[in-house]
């Protein structure tokens, strides 16, 4: 590689550092959070254009300090100073996590990799790919998760990278997929990345929850808050479990989550200290006193222009009565009202959640990208 002027660049040396837990965005040991969201952004902008999946600071930071639930280690790759002095935010070129659960799927790991367009071909991806690969290793875990996103999913006509589910189909030249198939991960399933530019036709989004509601019956009633209420948790907890079984998940190796009311306060404290609020529709059983469905809206401190559409169930002792569609419109309509600046809703969905696709579709959701679902499973021994 040359620069524009024709001569080589001087040599580059890095390292590769695990980081702590920093107390909070401004304090001195953050200096690496606030390199990971840089590269983080660079990231996000090449791949799909806008950095609008780039975590902030304030996430990361309060990602790490939150392992009630999960292990987290964190490495970043720096540029080595020419001075010696210690590295800083500006050193970060790239970043590894490694996130294990402490009570469910003990023998997992789901790990996190991002390096800066400018600093890729250097072996930097590989080297945080083997530190965090080691760490879940020592850890006892033998089967390794990673995800790649891909600005588009390929055309039929394409030459393509298809998941072991057979729905989905990503560009044979995926660089993240292509570089976890060379580290022995496997392709196991394709999620779709929607994007729902708003504002929606009110008259519209009105007769989708009129219908829904007429489907539904007055047994099922909705309820919508920014973040949950207490007395709610244990019900949003057992919609979380059925999330953890109940979605499509092709052949990862992945069993049940149980959550319960004390994971979910502590889960809505992260989203908090991140940051992030919550705009929840639950839908209530009136007979049984049951939360039967519900989904959610991610919405980020400083960034209004967009919100993340976060899960959506509805138990399976109370599908047929489109409460899907139910509960996703309400809470369209009440983002509309609460909301009225934000412009678009991204969402992702596995390629054979035809079921929910369809939904997302009818709203005018449409494709903006796809995911990689990636396994690695080490040698039984």
């Amino acid at each position: 590689m040359t620069s524009p002027t024709g001569y080589a660049p001087e040599p580059t040396t890095w390292r590769i550092l695990e980081v702590a837990a920093a107390p909070a965005t401004d304090h001195p040991d953050a200096w690496a959070y606030h390199g990971i969201a840089a590269v983080d952004r660079a990231v996000e902008t090449a791949n799909l254009g806008y950095d609008d999946l780039a975590r902030t600071v304030q996430q990361l930071v309060s990602s790490m300090l939150h392992q009630e639930y999960s292990e987290k280690r964190c490495f970043v790759a720096v540029l080595d100073r020419a001075d010696g002095t210690a590295p800083t935010a500006d050193d970060v070129v790239g970043y590894g996590y490694a996130s294990m659960t402490r009570d469910h799927n003990t023998h997992t790991a789901d790990l996190y990799l991002g390096v800066h367009p400018d600093h890729r071909r250097r072996g930097i991806g590989s080297a945080l790919a083997e530190q965090a690969e080691q760490v879940a290793t020592d850890a006892g875990r033998t089967t390794f998760f990673s995800w790649s996103l891909s600005a588009r999913e390929a055309t039929d006509g394409e030459e393509a990278l298809v998941p072991a589910t057979g729905a989905g189909r990503l560009p044979s030249d995926a660089a993240g997929v292509r570089f976890a198939l060379g580290r022995g991960y496997t392709l196991e399933q394709v999620e779709r990345m929607s994007r729902l530019d708003l504002p929606v036709d009110p008259a519209t989004l009105a007769t989708f929850e009129a219908e829904a509601r007429a489907k539904a019956g007055p047994d099922y009633v909705t309820h919508t808050w920014e973040g949950i209420p207490e007395e709610w948790h244990e019900g949003y907890a057992q919609l979380m479990t059925r999330m953890s079984t109940d979605v499509p998940q092709g052949e990862l190796d992945f069993g049940e989550e149980t959550w319960d009311a004390e994971r979910v306060r502590v889960y809505l404290e992260e989203r908090e200290s991140g940051g992030q609020r919550l705009l929840t529709t639950l839908v209530e059983h009136v007979p049984s006193g049951e939360i039967a469905a519900g989904t959610s809206f991610l919405l980020q401190d400083g960034k209004p222009a967009y919100v993340f559409q976060e899960e959506t169930i509805a138990l399976k002792a109370h599908r047929g009565h489109r409460l899907g569609m139910l509960v996703k419109a309400v809470n369209l309509r009440e983002l509309a009202a609460r909301y009225p600046d934000t412009e678009r809703v991204h969402t992702f969905n596995a390629e054979e959640n035809a079921h929910m696709l369809n939904i997302n579709v009818s709203l005018g959701f449409r494709p903006s990208g796809a995911e990689a679902a990636l396994q690695k499973r080490l040698p039984t021994r």
